[in-house]
């Protein structure tokens, strides 16, 4: 094991792990909490401001994934030189990982969307329900799809 090898895994799995966690928590804690809202207009402005704040620590944990798994890369080639089943995990997992972040952006497009629909002045609106639900399956990928990530790299013992 190389010198850098555990802070490349310790960034790479902290950073899945909060990506994974703090998704999860929105389309779970957040989403669910605001389904109690009756305003659609208040549901909308706080949906933009929990997701908003999220948002920043979400790019930071997905910023760090990256990071380590571009330092355990290295080591992958190697091994994946002896040994296929580690080619398919890393092709794997870099599959995931690249359909997570298409997800995540495509929910956070969807969701600058939904809060730019609203006349000028007028403030937030509920989006169009074929916008709403659009959102609400993105928003459940990300999860999904960061989540089969842990589980490839636990069944490779990575």
């Amino acid at each position: 094991m190389s010198r850098t090898e555990p802070l490349a895994r310790t960034l790479h799995d902290v950073g899945l792990a909060a990506w994974f966690g703090g998704s999860l928590m929105g389309v779970t804690g957040l989403n669910g909490a605001l389904d109690a809202v009756g305003d659609p207009a208040e549901r909308e402005r706080l949906a933009g401001a929990g997701w908003g704040r999220w948002g920043r620590i979400g790019s930071a944990a997905m910023a760090t994934h990256l990071l380590g798994g571009a330092g355990l890369l290295v080591r992958d080639v190697a091994r994946a030189r002896r040994e296929p089943a580690a080619a398919t995990a890393a092709v794997s997992r870099a599959a995931l990982t690249g359909a997570a972040l298409a997800a995540t952006a495509y929910a956070g497009a969807l969701g600058r969307r939904a809060g730019s629909e609203a006349p000028a002045g007028a403030g937030p609106a509920a989006p169009e329900p074929a916008l709403a639900r659009r959102i609400r399956a993105v928003e459940w990928a990300v999860p999904a799809l960061t989540g089969a990530a842990v589980v490839v790299g636990a069944v490779r013992g990575r």
